[in-house]
C-alpha cells in the first residue's frame, strides 16, 4: 500500500528526468570511427572480468565499444585468475571470436607478484587487453589508425566512443536477491528487490530506481516463548547530474522512501547540490579530491510518536562532503568526512569520518587500515515508545546512540622467490577463484 501510495505520488519525477536527458541527448552528438565508404563501426568487446577497473580501462582503452551482452559482441573476452607458488597471481585472458571473427581464439597470460601494488596490476591488465586485441584490429578496414605505442591525447577528456544504439544508452537493471538462515531454535530471512535505469555520458547522468527489503527473524526460548521481528523498506529514487566544466558540476537527488527500522511511514526528501574537484575529472581513476555540498527539504511522516512527540515533521538541512581517492604505485588512499545539520536547530547534526588505505611500505609488506566513527546528534526519527526485546536481540529496529564506529587493520609480508608462476590447483578448496556478486 505505501509502496503504491509513493509510486502515485510522485510518478511525474520520472517524466521529469527523463526529459532532462533527452534535452543533453540532443545536444551531445556522437563521435564514430567510419571506413573509406562512410560506414561506421568500432569493435564490440565485452569483458567478463570482476577483478578489473573498468573505469579505468574505458580511459585508458578507448578505441573499442564495450556491450553489456556477449552475444552482441565481436570478441569476447573471459578473465580468471589462480594463486601462484609465489602466492602471486596468475591472470588468464581468453579472447573469444565471434561474428566475423569466429573461430579466432586466443589465451593470454598475464602474472602478477605477491608485491604488486593495485596500480601496477590494473596497468597490466589494460596492457594484457590492448595485446590481445591487435590480432583482431589487424583484420579491420581501422587497423592502419592503430600505433601499438598508441598515446592518448591528453589536451581533452578522452571520451568513449559511440555508435547508433537503440537503447540511447539507458542501461535498466532488475533483480531480486534473498538469504535464508536457520537452525532449530532460530531463524532469518532477508529479501530484496531493485528496478533500476541509468544512463551516463560526459556532460551528465540519470538514474531512476525502486527498491524494496522484508526482513524476518525469530529466536524460539521455549516451547511457549517465540521471540519474533519483522523489518520492510521500499524507495523510490532519482538523481541527475549536469557537468559545468572538468571541475564543477551541480545535480538533484530525489528520495522517497519508508523504513519500519527507522520509524519512517513516508519520507519525501529533495536534495540540490554542488560539486567541485581539486584535480579535473578526467583524472579521476587516478585521483579524485572534491568537495560535494546540499541544501536539502526533509518532509517525514512517522509510524509512532518520536522522543520529540513529533508524528510529522518538515525541515531544511545541508550537507557537506569532502573526499579524497588516490591509487598509486606505493598504494591506495580514500578518506572523506561527511558532515551535516538541521538549520531549525544546528545541534541537530551528524559527523562521520571514514577512511581506508592499503601501503606498500616496502618490498613486500602492505599495511591495511580502515574504518569509520560518526558522532551521530539528529536521531530525530527515534519512537518515544522505544524498541521491544526481540526489535534490539534481532536488530530490527534503530536504537539511541552518541557514536558509532566501526575499524579493521591488518598487515601481510610476503617473501622469497618471485619467479614461481607455476599454477598447481591440485587439492585447493576450489580450485579457480569463482567471485558472485549480486
Amino acid at each position: 500500500m505505501c509502496v503504491n501510495r509513493i509510486a502515485l505520488k510522485w510518478i511525474l519525477i520520472i517524466p521529469f528526468l527523463i526529459s532532462l536527458s533527452a534535452y543533453g541527448q540532443n545536444s551531445s552528438p556522437s563521435k564514430q570511427l567510419a571506413d573509406s565508404a562512410g560506414n561506421s563501426f568500432v569493435l564490440k568487446v565485452f569483458l567478463d572480468c570482476s577483478y578489473c577497473d573498468m573505469d579505468y580501462l574505458r580511459t585508458e582503452l578507448t578505441y573499442i565499444d564495450y556491450v553489456r551482452d556477449r552475444m552482441e559482441a565481436q570478441v569476447d573476452i573471459v578473465v580468471s585468475s589462480l594463486q601462484t607458488g609465489s602466492r602471486g597471481t596468475e591472470y588468464t585472458f581468453v579472447f573469444k571470436g565471434q561474428k566475423e571473427f569466429k573461430g579466432e581464439n586466443d589465451t593470454l597470460r598475464y602474472d602478477v607478484t605477491s608485491f604488486a601494488t593495485d596500480d601496477l596490476t590494473r596497468q597490466g591488465i589494460v596492457q594484457t587487453v590492448k595485446l590481445g586485441l591487435i590480432s583482431y584490429i589487424a583484420k579491420t578496414s581501422y587497423a592502419c589508425k592503430i600505433n601499438i605505442s598508441y598515446q592518448a591525447d591528453t589536451s581533452k577528456l578522452s571520451q568513449p566512443l559511440q555508435v547508433k544504439d537503440k537503447w540511447r544508452g539507458w542501461v535498466y537493471t532488475c533483480g531480486a536477491f534473498g538469504n535464508f538462515n536457520g537452525q532449530q531454535l532460530t531463524g532469518t530471512t532477508n529479501i530484496n528487490g531493485v528496478l533500476q535505469a541509468t544512463k551516463v555520458t560526459a556532460d551528465w547522468k540519470v538514474s531512476l530506481g525502486v527498491n524494496i527489503g522484508y526482513n524476518y527473524g525469530y529466536y524460539i526460548i521455549s516451547p511457549d516463548s517465540t521471540i519474533k521481528s519483522v523489518s520492510r523498506s521500499s524507495g523510490i529514487t532519482g538523481l541527475y547530474v549536469k557537468s559545468i566544466d572538468d571541475h564543477f558540476s551541480w545535480g538533484i537527488n530525489v528520495n522517497v522512501n519508508n523504513s519500519t527500522f527507522n520509524n519512517i511511514n513516508l519520507q519525501e526528501r529533495i536534495e540540490p547540490g554542488v560539486e567541485y574537484s581539486i584535480f579535473p575529472y578526467s583524472q579521476a581513476t587516478h585521483k579524485l579530491l572534491r568537495l560535494l555540498y546540499y541544501l536539502y527539504v526533509e518532509n517525514s511522516q512517522y509510524e509512532d510518536t518520536t522522543i520529540y512527540g513529533k508524528v510529522h515533521t518538515l525541515y531544511l538541512g545541508e550537507e557537506l562532503l569532502a573526499s579524497i581517492n588516490y591509487k598509486e604505485p606505493w598504494g591506495s588512499l580514500f578518506m572523506s568526512l561527511d558532515g551535516s545539520n538541521y538549520f531549525y536547530d544546528f545541534s541537530k547534526n551528524n559527523l562521520t569520518f571514514s577512511t581506508g588505505f592499503s601501503l606498500n611500505l616496502f618490498e613486500g609488506f602492505t599495511l591495511a587500515v580502515g574504518g569509520y566513527a560518526s558522532l551521530v546528534n539528529n536521531e530525530i526519527f527515534l519512537p518515544a515508545a522505544g524498541a521491544t526485546e526481540a526489535e534490539i536481540l534481532l536488530s530490527t529496529k534503530a536504537l539511541p546512540t552518541p557514536y558509532q564506529y566501526y575499524v579493521f587493520a591488518g598487515i601481510k609480508y610476503s617473501f622469497g622467490s618471485i619467479y614461481n608462476n607455476i599454477v598447481n590447483p591440485r587439492f585447493s578448496p576450489n580450485g579457480y577463484n569463482l567471485n558472485f556478486s549480486f
